[in-house]
């Protein structure tokens, strides 16, 4: 029988994929019982591809470049249970800032969605139960199972998105043009 190096094998930490980082909080999270509250939503730390960091600025999501100095942001996500997802490795969650009280939510205010911050809990959206698409995105494995992409349950075929410049506010736009649509995220801080 070959002998394991176990200290090589805690110097290299599983890499979880973007499938096992939802079904994780989807276990953690039970469909909402008024019997059972849970306090607070799972925090992450977000950021795409081109290494461009989320974090809030005058009200507004904004993805920039982490350095030294960068305060370290953190994005709530819950489950959304009361929608059904379109498959088995896609996953419906609300998405807020890091203290919970405001959530990321779909509107088409100008004739094109758009993404705002509005002034409801998502751990109200999660406790409620109910479909909420406009704070709903689903979240699905993308190009690499280390990478995610995050739908709008409103608004099909709109995802969350950067741009290449950074500094700029998160937005909604098509797969597949200049926008970044594909992101990492870590589980920072979770029961």
């Amino acid at each position: 029988m070959e002998k394991v190096d176990t200290e090589t094998l805690r110097e290299k930490p599983h890499k979880m994929t973007v499938d096992q980082k939802m079904r994780d909080l989807f276990h953690h999270f039970p469909k909402p019982d008024p019997s059972l509250q849970l306090g607070s939503p799972w925090l992450y730390r977000i950021w795409d591809i081109n290494q461009k960091f989320l974090f809030l600025k005058n009200n507004m999501l904004v993805a920039a470049p982490k350095d030294g100095n960068s305060p370290d942001y953190l994005v709530a996500m819950t489950p959304n249970r009361g929608i059904t997802p379109k498959d088995g490795n896609t996953f419906a969650v609300f998405l807020g800032t890091q203290d919970g009280a405001q959530s990321l939510s779909c509107g088409e205010p100008g004739g094109q969605p758009q993404l705002t911050l509005e002034g409801k809990g998502i751990m109200d959206l999660y406790n409620d139960g109910k479909e909420h698409k406009n704070f709903t995105f689903f979240c699905k494995s993308g190009s690499s199972t280390e990478t995610g992409s995050f739908e709008s349950a409103a608004f099909p075929g709109w995802f969350l998105s950067t741009l290449t410049e950074p500094n700029q506010p998160i937005r909604l736009s098509h797969q597949g043009g200049a926008e970044i649509t594909q992101f990492y995220f870590d589980k920072v801080k979770g029961d």
